[in-house]
């Protein structure tokens, strides 16, 4: 069940070129061609062990005919349709869509840009949930995304239990504290390693110690701007509220990461309130949606036996409850766009993140969109490849999981060849890419 090789290329994504499934060595070729289906049999396997405990096993079966014909359109290369639904969000999905149609002469699931069928990909598997009468609010990916949450747990009570700590000191000169902040935004950069989309079927049992896994991870980051992220958090500006905006990538201990990098922007004054962005529909497997957010915070409280993590617990809930924790979940995010073309495809959520003093992006996808899902040489700049996207001080955090990168230092592949020289990984010309064990810290202001 695969469309005509014929259809494909048999090479990498060309340089300065979009990434699209039709290059049979790119990561978009191997995520749409043997990906895709792992992602659908997870669902599958989901919505059958629904089927013990419900009585609407007819809808879960009409369910899982129309995913298991959605799996074969992909794997088929057939063209895109419209979304059939009139919810906001499809709409505007239409609209692109209706443009898509016109300008192009091919809009097949290998053949368009890959970061627009991955997007649309998520947005057909709600239409199939929205057209039921009993699973229209269905989160296809909820229960994987609870038991990443158990996974982790040990690796969460070590942090919780080193802030707590850290937290009770009453007075840390400026290199103390610059020594806890670069050890929280790595931790919070190597919890993004955990990507359900990307594991599917397999345990990610988290059990390292991650105080010493950022020391011992520091040779795989190929570009580190930690100092002048710090540099800039301490540069006095005229904004207020001062505010931080996290855009947020997975759930569980990679969203754990995220708040523990949050609580120290607000313990140490360098924030006053942190505004997190999630997706408005279950989104990449595990995206963080309002639900999951809040779901998190209650299961910290609730349903953890460790007082570390019942403690940072309730610090966290008092935080969303007086405002300094905010959850926002704008469509901007659940469409295919690239961000520099967010000032004119939605004006508003620009000038709102234009009062932020840092925007945090997290994650593969939002490095993606950041830098137009281009395939750069990777001494391109940070700065040149966001190709102007620039409302405040940009950083963004992402392990290597696709094969588009920018902004390495001009030795990353000395490292690289000293870092795997007993892996043999020249087999594959852009293993270092995709695998997640590299990764790179980014800022343009």
């Amino acid at each position: 069940m695969a469309c005509n090789i014929d259809q494909f290329l048999d090479q990498n994504t060309p340089n300065n070129e979009l990434l699209r499934g039709k290059y049979m060595k790119s990561f978009g070729y191997h995520s749409l061609m043997h990906r895709m289906p792992d992602v659908f049999s997870a669902m599958i396997d989901l919505l059958k062990a629904e089927q013990l405990n419900v009585t609407n096993k007819e809808e879960i079966t009409d369910v899982i005919n129309k995913l298991e014909l959605l799996l074969s359109e992909i794997l088929n290369n057939k063209p895109l349709r419209k979304i059939d639904s009139t919810s906001t969000l499809s709409l505007m999905w239409n609209q692109l869509l209706e443009k898509k149609f016109n300008s192009d002469s091919v809009v097949t699931w290998f053949e368009t840009e890959w970061l627009f069928t991955e997007n649309y990909l998520y947005i057909r598997i709600k239409e199939i949930f929205e057209k039921t009468k009993t699973l229209k609010n269905y989160d296809p990916f909820k229960q994987l995304k609870y038991n990443a949450f158990n996974e982790s747990e040990t690796t969460m009570i070590a942090i919780a239990e080193f802030l707590i700590l850290q937290f009770s000191k009453k007075e840390l000169n400026n290199r103390n504290l610059q020594t806890i902040f670069v050890q929280m935004l790595k931790i919070c950069l190597w919890g993004n390693r955990f990507d359900l989309s990307l594991n599917i079927g397999k345990s990610i049992n988290i059990t390292e110690d991650p105080l010493k896994a950022v020391v011992s991870l520091d040779k795989y980051i190929l570009a580190d701007h930690s100092d002048e992220i710090w540099n800039t958090l301490n540069v006095s500006n005229d904004k207020n509220p001062k505010i931080i905006d996290i855009i947020l990538d997975n759930s569980a201990y990679e969203l754990f990461t995220d708040m523990c990098l949050a609580d120290f922007f607000i313990t140490y004054g360098f924030a006053e309130v942190i505004v997190f962005h999630g997706k408005s529909i279950p989104w990449y497997v595990s995206d963080v949606t309002k639900p999951d957010f809040e779901q998190f915070l209650n299961r910290l409280v609730k349903e953890c036996t460790s007082s570390y993590l019942q403690q940072i617990g309730n610090r966290w809930n008092d935080y969303y409850k007086t405002g300094k924790f905010v959850i926002k979940c704008e469509e901007f995010w659940t469409l295919p766009h690239c961000y520099s073309t967010m000032a004119t495809e939605d004006s508003e959520l620009y000038k709102k993140l234009a009062c932020s003093q840092l925007l945090i992006f997290k994650g593969d996808l939002n490095y993606r969109k950041l830098i137009g899902d281009i395939n750069w040489l990777p001494l391109t700049t940070f700065k040149s490849a966001l190709c102007q996207f620039q409302p405040t001080a940009v950083v963004a955090l992402r392990t290597l999981k696709c094969d588009c990168v920018c902004g390495l230092n001009c030795d990353y592949e000395t490292k690289i060849d000293e870092n795997d020289k007993n892996n043999n990984y020249l087999n594959s010309t852009n293993y270092w890419q995709v695998n997640g064990k590299y990764a790179v810290v980014h800022l343009s202001k």
